[in-house]
């Protein structure tokens, strides 16, 4: 099984970040913002901030698990 690593940017935090920010209801257009080729994790946070009028929201690499395998 392939291992993950978790990155800012890449498309589980983007996931991570619209489905927070939108909330889960919003899961199809959650997914479709996710798989944009945002050009900075920055960039992906100012256009959730003019959706919204809120910071975006959501975990940290932190809160990611993580697997040595």
């Amino acid at each position: 099984m392939a291992d993950v690593a978790w990155m800012p940017g890449s498309l589980f935090d983007n996931i991570d970040k619209f489905a927070n920010s939108l909330g889960y209801q919003n899961a199809g257009i959650v997914m479709e913002l996710s798989m944009i080729s945002w050009k900075s994790p920055e960039e992906r946070d100012a256009f959730i901030v003019s959706v919204t009028g809120q910071g975006a929201q959501g975990g940290t690499e932190k809160n990611y698990i993580k697997r040595n395998f």
